[in-house]
Order: C-alpha cells, then sequence, then structure tokens
C-alpha cells in the first residue's frame, strides 16, 4: 500500500535494511532497484501461513536477525456482506477481509515474536496497522470493522506480556488515507480536510519505533491530529476476570 511504501521509504532513508513482503511483484522488484542492497522483496500472500515463514526465514538468513516487523497488509471493502441472497440457505460470507486484515497480521505478529525471541540480543518492535474502525462502527464495512477491532485487541493482549522478553508491541490507528485501497469514486465523498497525511502517520511509525515506552500504544492518527487511545477502564471484578496471569 502507499503507507508500507512510505515506511519503506523512510527507514530507508535511515540507513534500515530491509525486507519487503508483498504480492505484487513488479513494485517490490522496482523498490529493490530504488533502494540498493540493502533492501529485498519477498513475494508473499499473508494469508497464507507458510508464504510467511519463507518471508521471515530469508529476511533473517539475508540481515542475520529481525528489528521491527511493520503489519499493513489490508484490503477494504463490503466483500459483499449485505448482499441480498439469490439462494437458500445463503453461501457464507466471504472471508478474504478477515484474511487480510486479521489473519495475515496475526501470522505476522506471530512470526516476529518468534524469531526476535532468537535475536542475539533478544526483542525488538512489533507496529501494527489497525484503523479507526479499530474504535467506531463502520456500518458500510462490517467485516474490515471487525477485522480491525480484532487487530486493536491483538496488540493490546500481546503487548502486555511481550514487554518482558523487550518486544515492544503498539499499533496505528489511522484515519481516511487517500491511498489506493479504495477507487477514486469513493475518495470523491470525502472533502480534502478529512483525509489524513501519510507523512504524519509515517512520523507516528518512527516515533512508535523509537519510544522505549511504546508497549501497548495505539496512536489514532485522523486529519492532522494523533490521539493516544488508551483501553478502557476495567469495569467491576473484570480486570481479575480478564487478567488471569497476576504478573499482569
Amino acid at each position: 500500500s502507499g503507507l508500507g511504501l512510505a515506511v519503506a521509504g523512510a527507514l530507508h532513508s535511515k540507513g534500515w535494511n530491509l525486507a519487503i513482503a508483498d504480492l505484487d511483484s513488479t513494485k517490490g522488484t522496482k523498490l529493490v532497484t530504488d533502494f540498493g542492497p540493502n533492501t529485498i522483496f519477498i513475494k508473499t500472500d499473508v494469508t497464507d501461513y507458510f508464504s510467511q515463514v519463507l518471508a521471515f526465514k530469508k529476511t533473517v538468513q539475508r540481515f542475520s536477525g529481525l528489528d521491527f516487523v511493520f503489519a499493513n497488509a489490508g484490503i477494504a471493502g463490503r466483500g459483499g456482506f449485505y448482499d441480498v441472497a439469490n439462494e437458500w440457505p445463503p453461501k457464507p460470507p466471504s472471508l478474504l477481509l478477515q484474511d487480510v486484515c486479521l489473519t495475515g497480521v496475526v501470522y505476522s505478529c506471530w512470526l516476529g515474536m518468534h524469531y526476535m525471541r532468537r535475536n542475539a540480543v533478544p526483542g525488538g518492535s512489533i507496529v501494527m496497522t489497525a484503523s479507526a474502525a479499530s474504535l467506531y462502527p463502520s456500518p458500510d464495512l462490517p467485516l474490515y470493522c471487525s477485522s480491525k477491532h480484532g487487530v486493536l485487541g491483538l496488540m493490546r493482549s500481546m503487548s502486555i506480556p511481550l514487554a518482558r522478553e523487550n518486544i515492544r508491541v503498539s499499533c496505528i490507528l489511522p484515519g481516511a488515507i487517500h491511498t489506493s485501497l479504495h477507487p477514486e469514486a469513493v475518495w470523491a465523498q470525502f472533502g480534502k480536510e478529512s483525509f489524513t497525511s501519510i507523512d504524519l502517520i509515517v512520523k507516528t511509525v518512527l516515533e512508535l519505533l523509537d519510544d522505549d515506552e511504546a508497549a501497548g500504544k495505539a496512536m489514532e492518527v485522523s486529519a492532522g491530529e494523533v490521539f493516544n487511545r488508551k483501553q478502557p477502564e476495567f469495569c467491576n471484578d473484570m480486570m481479575r476476570t480478564i487478567m488471569t496471569d497476576k504478573e499482569y
């Protein structure tokens, strides 16, 4: 996506070694040419666990470790969720959105966690791309919205135990970004003032990457503002019910 490319460009300018995992071989190969020998591209289907395994394996073989995972793959759309059934019982809904936006992120974070544990000095940073739809209802995009709620829950849950292993887990929650995720006809309904700058999102990602206290942070980036969205307070005895490990 445009966001992934922008973050890659920012990291490249800072001298990072980069492994770019994506389905688009044409763009990926061009990035390797543009960025030079410290960048590799691995064609990857994030919904396929073993495709991601190969990407992580090649990355660590090439660079001898893993310091940062940006779990950013995503698609958008209704996925035909509200279409009137033309047969009965209705066919199951397409879960491609969920597979890309949630399952793919789970795979990335699972593999990132295990590889970071194997670093010469265990640790690293994982930043997930959630969404403003992680916080608010999105009636037009129910599967996208539920998947992004899942990403936020995954981040908040992983961040607590992994902080004890020097693995900082956080996420960004962007508002509307003018990227290739939607056709121009969809973007036309937004006023320009509603769009969120990719530059501001990249800045937020880099700040999380450099923040020793980033674990558990969910940074909403909307239009020109950034908000640290802390989790809601526990009600009555719910903390003891949910947080089963007393060390948390």
